[in-house]
């Protein structure tokens, strides 16, 4: 009983990270205002400029979690980004801005692995994809909390206060996982109590590289994360610029959306994954690569439709992004030993954030600028359209991933011998 009162912890604390990350998003456009910034910055701002640090941070820090104590890492990663996105909202310049998002995402960059690592020590293997995909729903309740609370607060009273609000409850957060979340012992979901040595830095690398499989379905969720990231990100700005809606009416239909559709989608997968998964493991495979495919039509209807069907579609493209990410992370902490499943976490969130949230809304807010001078403001549909070719290459690498799968699991088996129970899937 106690591993669901830590994953409920857990799950309130990636809502915060993503609450946080998120009501950025519903600011854009009232900050490129202020600031005079082009889309070609906004997309900086709020992709590559966060996932950068986010990224890199998060390599180091995962090998701290694989080392040292996971709860207090992510206690001082909470504090670092709440404190930060309330320090965003005094800048007075661009370049004080992108500083602030740096400190947000080195804080953030704390969280995941080190999260991930503890809920694949409380829950066995067979129960992790339902395990991840609630942890999952912070991404959700996350967004619709900074979607709608922004949206909101920056109608009422300014961009900059409505990142003070959402940016300092956060603190207290960190408070009550620091005192009530308990650290457990690394791998005792395992057969064996005992832990192994940690890896060298040079052992560490070899392993992850060595995984085909492992980095095929990386490279894969980012290039599918390309065009939901820059969907995301960028659907907020695309409401009120093409069809002059309210930031707090914007917020409040995306807000709603993010997180019913996102519930429903991260839940499906996560549960699809654990029981199809008993039948062939590469179900944690073919889900994502199910769900990522079916998001690619939805977001072009959303884009090319006008109305009510319009977020009918908007609806179904949500569902779909939500139900891909939880069968993958759980699939890398079956395929990683104990040892190594906070830095092999680190490297699929490296892959995921560079590619996705990184590349993403830069790319679609560069290509908007290009194509302006000629759609003016239709730029920013065509751009977003252009970016759906991202989750095509990334579904033929997960279904890729998908043939090499049975081969690595078992090589994995045979690397660190486990009961049947506990090393599958």
């Amino acid at each position: 009983m106690y591993a669901w009162y830590v994953l409920a912890i857990l799950v309130a604390v990636y809502s915060f990270n993503w609450m946080d990350r998120y009501v950025l998003v519903i600011l854009l456009q009232p900050i490129q205002r202020d600031l005079r910034l082009s889309d070609g910055q906004l997309g900086l701002l709020s992709g590559f400029a966060f996932a950068l640090v986010y990224s890199l941070a998060g390599i180091p820090l995962a090998r701290w979690a694989d080392r040292g104590s996971r709860r207090s890492l992510i206690c001082l990663g909470m504090v670092i980004w709440s404190a930060m996105t309330a320090i965003s909202g005094l800048a007075g310049s661009f370049a004080q801005l992108i500083a602030a998002r740096f400190g947000v995402a080195l804080g953030e960059s704390a969280c995941s692995p080190a999260a991930s690592s503890l809920i694949a020590d409380y829950f066995p293997a067979h129960r992790r994809a339902t395990a991840f995909a609630i942890y999952g729903l912070g991404i959700s309740i996350g967004m619709a909390l900074g979607l709608s609370l922004g949206g909101a607060a920056s109608e009422h009273f300014g961009w900059r206060e409505a990142l003070m609000l959402v940016g300092l409850p956060g603190v207290l957060m960190a408070v009550i996982v620091r005192v009530t979340v308990r650290e457990p012992v690394r791998g005792q979901q395992e057969a064996a109590i005992i832990e192994p040595p940690p890896l060298s830095l040079s052992d560490t690398v070899r392993t992850l590289l060595g995984r085909k499989c492992f980095l095929a379905y990386g490279a894969g969720l980012g290039l599918c994360s390309l065009s939901g990231n820059a969907f995301e990100t960028w659907t907020p700005t695309y409401l009120m610029r093409l069809f002059h809606m309210s930031s707090s009416s914007v917020g409040a239909w995306t807000g709603s959306v993010e997180g019913v559709g996102g519930i429903l989608g991260t839940l499906a997968g996560g549960v699809l994954a654990d029981r199809l998964g008993r039948r062939d493991e590469r179900w944690y495979l073919w889900i994502p690569a199910l769900t990522a495919g079916a998001m690619v039509p939805s977001m072009y209807l959303f884009l090319h439709n006008s109305g009510t069907s319009m977020f009918v579609f908007y609806f179904v493209t949500v569902v779909c992004a939500g139900a891909y990410m939880a069968p993958l992370i759980a699939l890398t902490q079956c395929l990683m030993p104990p040892r190594l499943r906070a830095q092999a976490t680190a490297l699929v969130y490296l892959l995921l954030n560079l590619i996705g949230p990184g590349a993403g809304p830069l790319l679609a807010g560069l290509l908007s600028d290009r194509l302006a001078g000629l759609y003016g403001a239709g730029a920013l549909r065509l751009s977003l359209t252009l970016t759906l070719s991202g989750a095509v290459i990334g579904v033929a690498l997960i279904l890729y991933a998908a043939r090499l799968l049975p081969s690595e699991l078992a090589a994995a088996a045979k690397a660190a011998p486990l009961p049947r129970s506990s090393s599958t899937l």
